[in-house]
């Protein structure tokens, strides 16, 4: 879930109006595999907690609550992603060919240590059986999802994340990300029409929304129907500017 945009700008299943109509926005690069989908969740996460872990270390910029304990939980989530990485590096090297032996070469480790610690990680392989269909309320759940982010309700958002967002993507992500955007709730928000699609095991939903910039929030929901993928993806505004 990458960093929004400061104030003037233009960074986890389910992702100010003018008086005249906003300008259509192209609608950014989708992932084209499920496996495009975990590597750019894991990608944006690793961002994600690491800038806000940098912006407390430094202190460019004020957060939401106590930076120590924010920067505590930006650690924790990014150790939990890393090695989540790890596991799915570890997989790609041994589907390429890698023996147990270079890869622990490479993690400064023994062979025997680097089989023992990844030794079970599943292998990517395809599956046989046919997709399911895109499922039809996903665009609604993902629009209340996003009620829940402009809102606040921490608990109520992360009560549909899988496992894996919920280490990734903590309260702490959450309200830093938030505090960034306009607003105390959606007034300051417009919400597009969503656009829903099946990829592999997930349907991914985009919903538009129209802030300071024209935003797209993007969604990933899995079979169970929990959120595993939640993302903002920057639209180049029409005219190149913020307003």
């Amino acid at each position: 879930m990458p960093v929004a945009p400061r104030p003037g700008g233009t960074h986890p299943k389910h992702a100010a109006a003018a008086s005249d109509p906003p300008a259509p926005a192209t609608r950014a690069a989708s992932p084209s595999t499920a496996g495009d989908v975990d590597r750019q969740v894991m990608a944006r996460m690793a961002q994600a907690n690491a800038d806000l872990m940098v912006r407390v270390l430094r202190g460019d910029e004020p957060v939401e609550g106590d930076p120590v304990m924010v920067a505590l939980a930006a650690a924790r989530s990014l150790g939990v992603v890393v090695e989540d990485i790890l596991r799915g590096l570890v997989v790609r090297a041994r589907r390429d060919g890698r023996t147990w032996a270079e890869i622990g070469d490479v993690l400064h480790v023994t062979r025997q240590a680097v089989l023992q610690r990844f030794g079970g990680a599943p292998a990517e392989t395809g599956s046989a059986r046919v997709p399911p269909r895109p499922m039809r309320s996903a665009g609604p759940k993902a629009v209340e999802l996003l009620g829940h982010f402009f809102h606040r309700r921490w608990e109520e958002l992360r009560a549909h994340f899988n496992q894996r967002m919920l280490d990734g993507c903590s309260v702490e992500l959450l309200a830093s990300v938030r505090g960034q955007l306009p607003g105390k709730g959606m007034e300051a928000v417009d919400i597009g029409t969503p656009h829903v699609v099946g990829l592999g095991e997930h349907t991914m939903v985009e919903v538009p929304l129209t802030l300071h910039a024209p935003l797209v929030f993007r969604r990933g929901v899995g079979e169970d129907e929990e959120v595993g993928h939640l993302s903002r993806v920057v639209e180049d505004h029409p005219s190149g500017r913020v307003t």
